[in-house]
């Protein structure tokens, strides 16, 4: 049986041209119950494709409403859950009877849980009574903990004033939390493009009821944020300023999706985007740093230079299957390393330590068709076997 995946993978113009509508409509029997085969293969789908059309689909449930669009939009709603680095549960398309009728479970590794109600418009009041009721069932079941769970109102539409005067006035005014599915969506944004899982966890703090009287919290996240978009930049900065560096290349280097484009097909496994250069698939078994360099010119030879950062050997070493790819220059020459491979040579790289940072220098050098990994040897460890053909 073809699913939508496959189709995604072999076909993705035919993708484009379509609506969310009509891709629904050739899946399965075309109707979103829960767990039949359309459900299965949407949710599918959804975990395997890029943010952008995550956004795209998002765009059409509000604007282009259809039958089954609230159905929609509550899945792709849990895939920008995921997106922030939540463990999804999703809920039902119907309640009723024995079900618990939340929209989704989102878990963080701390364990706190949210429960999710996705609306596409505030134009009509929500039951919070509800809501809590649903919270209370899940702890009543030992699913989530009373402590450390809340429940967070994802409201399509931008303009929430109705839903935030109502939730103001209500007894459950401090477990409830709202935000509109485009604030949620320049979360996951932010989200792509940092480094550091402990940044990505202070994201997630933004999303718990609490109390900003002292504003002191809120800053650390945005400092935090700050100053991990701007690591590569200094980084760079440094390794340009290096003595005896001679940049080939002027531009800054920005190749890092075509080399994931190649990576992708020569592993056979849709890359979906996690951090500023870090990828896993669907179910975040294989993981793969992606970091590329400009060319210098030393000492006679073509060099390469990366900053490797603990965080990054942290992501890496928590995929089954893990690897590294360099870009030597351009997306035409990248070497991909296994990761368990690569991190036997970490203890013989140059290192730089600060109070507040550590990276390890990484450099391949080319010299006569050869791929060599590391200058603190004599001659280097030959990775040419490692280049992508």
């Amino acid at each position: 049986m073809t699913t939508l995946l496959d189709l995604w993978l072999g076909q993705k113009e035919f993708f484009e041209a379509k609506s969310i509508e009509q891709v629904i409509s050739i899946a399965g029997d075309g109707n979103l119950r829960d767990d039949n085969e359309t459900s299965i293969q949407l949710r599918e789908l959804l975990s395997n494709i890029p943010g952008a059309s995550i956004q795209r689909y998002i765009d059409e449930c509000l604007t282009q409403s259809f039958q089954q669009s609230g159905f929609v939009l509550q899945d792709l709603v849990n895939e920008v859950g995921r997106r922030l680095g939540f463990s999804i549960e999703p809920g039902y398309y119907r309640g009723g009877g024995s079900k618990i009728g939340h929209d989704g479970i989102w878990k963080a590794k701390d364990g706190y849980a949210f429960v999710i109600e996705v609306k596409t418009t505030d134009a009509y009041q929500l039951n919070l009574d509800t809501q809590a009721d649903y919270r209370q069932r899940l702890i009543d079941e030992s699913r989530i903990s009373e402590k450390d769970s809340s429940i967070l109102v994802v409201v399509g539409r931008k303009d929430t004033g109705g839903l935030e005067a109502q939730t103001r006035g209500s007894r459950h005014a401090w477990d409830i939390r709202l935000i509109s599915v485009e604030a949620l969506l320049k979360l996951m944004r932010v989200k792509e493009n940092l480094s550091d899982a402990g940044t990505v966890s202070q994201i997630q703090e933004i999303l718990k009821p609490l109390e900003y009287t002292r504003v002191d919290r809120l800053i650390d996240i945005i400092f935090t944020t700050s100053e991990d978009l701007q690591t590569d930049d200094v980084d760079n900065d440094i390794e340009d300023e290096d003595e005896g560096n001679v940049r080939l290349q002027s531009k800054p280097v920005k190749y890092h999706e075509a080399v994931i484009e190649k990576v992708s097909g020569h592993l056979s496994v849709p890359l979906i985007k996690q951090g500023r250069c870090t990828y896993t698939n669907a179910d975040q078994t294989s993981r793969l740093l992606c970091i590329v360099s400009k060319e210098y010119q030393r000492s006679g030879a073509i060099r390469f230079w990366y900053a490797f950062h603990p965080s990054q050997q942290e992501f890496l070493n928590e995929g089954d299957k893990s690897f590294i790819a360099l870009g030597c220059g351009s997306a035409e020459q990248i070497v991909l390393i296994p990761f368990a491979e690569f991190e036997k040579y970490l203890p013989q790289m140059r290192t730089t330590e600060s109070d507040s940072r550590f990276y390890w220098h990484v450099e391949i050098f080319k010299k006569n068709e050869k791929y060599l990994l590391n200058k603190a040897t004599s001659e280097g460890i030959d990775v040419t076997s490692y280049l992508m053909k």
